[in-house]
């Protein structure tokens, strides 16, 4: 197009010399309002497309995240049924071993004992615990089979 009207310029001006100016000045100028739509309607089309295609992009992630969390809602709800399954039957093995205590006569006993095994061990003071084996090994930080000797310490 530019090459055009560079070829269309000078023979206007080579022809018309002096005259030729007015029209060379008007070839001009309808040549750059003519580029500049062409940009404008460019420019457009490729926004449109870029648009469409983020568009889609972003339309198929929402559909993806869509179904992530209807499959995260169908595995909590899968968790909750299990958790209550669960508590059933915690439920019921208690039953049964309050009904095991009841008919073995160790009802006071046991019952105390089986609340919580973690109470034993926090009612004992911290200083009264002894270790099982009185001959400890010391202790080594050497992994198995090393040939390091160990430091003087």
């Amino acid at each position: 197009m530019v090459f055009l009207t560079a070829i269309l310029i000078t023979a206007i001006l080579y022809y018309l010399q002096a005259d030729g100016l007015i029209y060379v000045t008007l070839i001009a100028v309808v040549a750059e309002l003519f580029n500049i739509f062409m940009t404008h309607t460019l420019s457009k089309s490729v926004e449109k497309r870029t648009t469409d295609k983020f568009t889609r992009i972003i339309a198929d992630y929402r559909a993806k995240i869509a179904a992530l969390k209807k499959k995260i809602k169908q595995f909590e709800d899968v968790q909750e049924k299990y958790i209550q399954k669960l508590n059933a039957a915690n439920l019921k093995i208690k039953e049964y071993e309050a009904r095991l205590n009841r008919s073995s006569g160790t009802d006071t006993e046991d019952a105390d004992s089986d609340n919580s095994p973690d109470e034993q061990d926090s009612t004992e003071p911290a200083g009264t615990h002894e270790p099982e084996s009185p001959d400890l090994q010391e202790f080594v930080d050497l992994p198995s089979g090393s040939n390091r000797k160990q430091l003087p310490i």
